[in-house]
């Protein structure tokens, strides 16, 4: 039989297993969809052993399942007991509790250490005997991985410190924290058991540390090397890149992009700098609810280059490359509804695409050659057309970059005992690559200087820098 790899995705809205072949081909799929949101261990639990029922009937007596793994939210926590068994339900990195917290700890509300404290100060009884756990960490335990033991990407948001690779001991326990509360952080990928028997995966299948589900994103879109970047075109735009050294948006330039972080590759080679933007596809039904967008396209060819320039938002507020709770952005100066109007909007979404690239540059975050892309903005040809022009580079569009796929490459890296980053170039599948167009390009290398010269006031390229990093560098 020929062996494969699982990748389970368990997210806010549902949970995804895909089977991974050894040529990087998804060979078998099961899914299901939860509104609102479940935050209910033992659900997760029965959902994936159904998933996981369907799955094995889809693959039959052609494939052996060797190996898996497991992403979920960054941020999303929940307490659990030494047997690994959850305590309370998990709370989402979007749960109003421990807002106090945060404050007090000066850290994000949407990170899981801020309910983690308020857990410890809400209830000490049930604290005291309590390990704090993510939930792609209770699945994997589970299932018959390692109990209390998480991976770094999770473990950044719980308060891991990962210059160091070790929790905060003593600033923990400053803020009340018992650090014995702490899981034990190993990398993405590492080897953490094997199924337990009952699960009936069949023998000796491998259990590999997790992901987040960013983290899974940027593995299954194959931003793994330096110079490799890779944006996410859905309802809003999501940058993944590549640096040798940390970047954060505390740091002097530009002083509205905080949103910036960094995770740590899997390897813990390079680390891998991430952001999102506001403004993204979430645009079009926003101004053209119920659009028939294929006919869209095609009316709006003719209007491009429209000369238009625009940073599209749906409402006020913007976090990259621009951080700011109150900018509104601009819109292109064309009739609301019209096909020029709407042709303006694909280009304003990839001048943003293009200025978050060239934040990204300035920070020193090398971004060489081809741009990996995906999601559901790679549905529209006239769009990638258009992005590879204004960003006078070639996209790839990745073939399979869902986060389960992402899982399922640290799956395989955990077979082969290789580095995450080997299974990665060995099962990261580029689908078409879209060259630019001459003729765009040069007309958009002057649109762009106009949409530069419409940002706030507070935008400013660092000094000694050019303004254009991406075409200079």
């Amino acid at each position: 039989m020929n062996p494969v790899f699982l990748g389970i995705d368990l997210g806010t809205s549902g949970m995804r297993v895909v089977a991974l072949s050894e040529a990087g081909e998804i060979v078998g799929k099961s899914e299901r969809s939860w509104d609102p949101p479940e935050t209910n261990p033992g659900r997760w639990l029965r959902t994936l052993k159904t998933l996981l029922a369907h799955l094995k009937t889809q693959l039959g007596d052609r494939y052996a399942i060797v190996a898996l793994s497991a992403c979920s939210t960054s941020g999303t926590v929940l307490p659990v007991d030494g047997r690994g068994m959850p305590l309370d339900q998990a709370w989402l990195y979007s749960d109003l509790r421990g807002q106090a917290q945060a404050r007090r700890l000066g850290i994000p509300a949407s990170w899981g250490l801020s309910r983690w404290l308020w857990w410890a100060e809400a209830h000490p009884d049930q604290y005291r005997d309590s390990y704090l756990a993510h939930p792609a960490d209770f699945l994997l335990s589970q299932l018959g991985g390692r109990r209390r033991v998480t991976d770094h990407t999770h473990a950044l948001k719980s308060g891991f410190d990962l210059e160091t690779y070790t929790w905060p001991r003593e600033w923990l326990s400053r803020h009340g924290l018992d650090p014995k509360r702490f899981p034990e952080v190993v990398a993405p990928g590492t080897v953490l058991g094997t199924v337990r028997a009952e699960w009936e995966l069949g023998p000796e299948v491998l259990i590999a540390a997790g992901i987040t589900d960013g983290c899974a994103g940027q593995l299954a879109a194959g931003a793994t090397r330096l110079g490799q970047v890779a944006t996410s075109l859905g309802t809003t735009l999501i940058f993944k890149a590549n640096s040798a050294v940390r970047v954060s948006g505390t740091e002097s330039y530009p002083v509205q992009t905080q949103s910036l972080y960094s995770h740590l590759h899997p390897d813990r080679t390079s680390w891998w700098p991430g952001a999102a933007s506001f403004c993204g596809g979430g645009v079009l039904p926003h101004f053209f609810p119920g659009g028939n967008f294929a006919a869209l396209d095609r009316q709006a060819e003719a209007h491009l280059p429209t000369g238009l320039v625009g940073y599209p938002l749906c409402r006020p507020g913007e976090r990259f490359p621009i951080l700011d709770s109150e900018f509104a952005g601009f819109l292109p100066q064309a009739e609301v509804g019209s096909p020029r109007f709407y042709a303006a909007l694909l280009e304003g979404v990839a001048m943003v695409e293009r200025l978050g690239l060239e934040t990204l540059a300035a920070h020193g975050i090398p971004i060489e050659g081809t741009l990996l892309t995906t999601g559901g903005g790679c549905k529209s040809p006239l769009w990638l057309r258009l992005r590879a022009s204004l960003l006078a580079r070639p996209l790839a569009v990745v073939k399979h970059p869902e986060a389960a796929v992402g899982a399922a490459v640290l799956a395989a890296s955990a077979y082969w005992c290789c580095s995450v980053q080997q299974a990665a170039d060995r099962l990261v599948q580029v689908e078409r690559l879209i060259q630019p167009d001459p003729e765009w390009v040069k007309a958009y290398t002057e649109i762009y200087s106009e949409f530069l010269s419409r940002l706030p006031n507070f935008w400013r390229f660092p000094e000694g820098r050019a303004t254009n990093p991406l075409l200079t560098g």
